[in-house]
């Protein structure tokens, strides 16, 4: 209601009077000509004067705990300010550049518009060797772009200031979310305005060890699943849905297993999950629940049953992809992504042989305080990794498979952050994307 008044106020000084002497009331006929302008054709502001950025820097690089993070989560927090007043509906927007060969566009990793503070706060998650993020901030149709290096920044906290105000214009915006349907995802909708992709390309790899909680033999092929996730989210950047995908791509143990998704931060009103076939097309199950909470959805059924090859064995070199689940979560009100956290959230999985669960390290400690889910030398049962994972052949040691992973993680993950992309290859199975 503030940039509603900020709208009616700057219309009426247009006209050389005042608000309150225009219109008192709300049953004046003025003031509902006022708000019409207000709503569906939405009144809006452009620049006027110069259209300088004035920037505080206040970017923080607090050490975050290693748990074998293949994956960082930077937060952010911008405040954007013209010379009369915080400024309502900017839009705050980071991109990473498309790894894809000729592709143009940059990948929107976090979108959001400011509150009546002028605020936005959330986060986003980037492959761990990203060294560059791209910064937007658009003021009243102008912007202030910024590349920033992130190779030690865990968050983005700037505080904008522009030396110009405003005049009307119109724009509209159907669902009076803030966000005008050029740039709103769901026009209709104003629970949702913008959806993030994550990874902003291709998937991520989950790579388990099933003998937890003994130790394995490290060539983490136990079983394997490749997933990506979207997040809807609204115009403040809090997220009102996630859809979830999972495909299974190997299966280099003699145990079973289910595997099982959660977002216990989170309220549920409903979801829906389609089992996928293996020729990628066909719908074998379709299912559907309720809330009020999703802590340990079965997503993908026994692993006898979920890929036909096992995709780690040197004898058979045939890269087979196994059945996908498909899953769409609606949540019971929009949550902000500190609360959430980042995918692949509580991705995990269910041993059937020796009824234990495997999640990844860094989410659930005992009473003294340790690590359940890294053995007593502090290696984990569980690696998540960006893209086209090639895991290791079967009983082969990813140390062998990768020689930059032991500097890797002796470094608690300062050097060598691009170790996944550089496996010695006939030691690896030979996946394809």
């Amino acid at each position: 209601m503030n940039q509603t008044k900020k709208i009616l106020s700057s219309l009426l000084l247009a006209l050389g009077v005042t608000f309150f002497s225009y219109c008192s009331s709300s049953s004046d006929p003025n003031y509902a000509w006022l708000m019409s302008l207000a709503s569906g054709s939405t009144a809006v502001t452009a620049p006027t004067g110069t259209t300088d950025f004035g920037v505080d820097i206040n970017d923080e690089t607090t050490p975050v705990d290693f748990v074998f993070d293949t994956t960082r989560t930077i937060t952010v927090n911008i405040q954007v300010l013209d010379p009369v007043a915080p400024v309502d509906g900017s839009m705050v927007q980071v991109t990473v550049p498309s790894a894809t060969p000729g592709a143009a566009n940059n990948k929107s990793v976090f979108k959001a518009y400011s509150n009546t503070s002028g605020e936005v706060t959330g986060s986003f998650t980037i492959d761990g060797d990203t060294n560059t993020v791209h910064l937007q901030v658009e003021a009243y149709g102008k912007f202030y772009d910024a590349d920033i290096n992130i190779v030690s920044v865990t968050s983005i906290s700037r505080r904008i200031s522009i030396s110009f105000t405003a005049n009307v214009t119109q724009i509209v915006d159907s669902d009076g979310d803030g966000v005008p349907d050029s740039e709103d995802l769901y026009p209709l909708d104003p629970s949702r305005a913008s959806t993030i992709r994550i990874p902003a390309e291709d998937y991520y790899t989950i790579s388990f060890e099933d003998l937890f909680p003994k130790q394995g033999d490290a060539d983490f092929n136990d079983y394997v699943v490749r997933s990506y996730f979207e997040e809807d989210l609204n115009a403040a950047g809090e997220v009102a849905r996630i859809r979830g995908y999972f495909t299974h791509v190997a299966k280099g143990a003699g145990y079973n297993h289910t595997l099982h998704f959660g977002i216990p931060g989170a309220s549920v009103t409903s979801y829906s999950l389609i089992h996928i076939g293996f020729d990628g097309t066909t719908v074998e199950e379709n299912l559907s629940g309720v809330g009020p909470t999703m802590t340990d959805l079965q997503v993908l059924g026994n692993s006898s049953t979920t890929i036909p090859s096992s995709n780690a064995s040197r004898s058979n070199t045939t890269f087979v992809k196994g059945k996908t689940a498909k899953l769409e979560v609606i949540l019971a009100s929009p949550i902000s992504k500190l609360i959430l956290g980042s995918a692949p959230y509580d991705t995990y999985l269910s041993v059937i042989n020796t009824g234990k669960d495997i999640h990844a390290a860094g989410k659930y400690f005992d009473a003294n305080g340790k690590d359940i889910y890294r053995d007593a030398t502090g290696f984990p049962w569980y690696l998540l990794v960006p893209g086209n994972f090639q895991w290791p052949y079967e009983a082969t040691d990813i140390r062998k498979s990768y020689t930059q992973f032991q500097p890797w993680y002796q470094s608690l993950g300062t050097v060598d952050t691009d170790w996944f992309r550089n496996p010695i290859t006939s030691e690896v199975f030979p996946s394809t994307p």
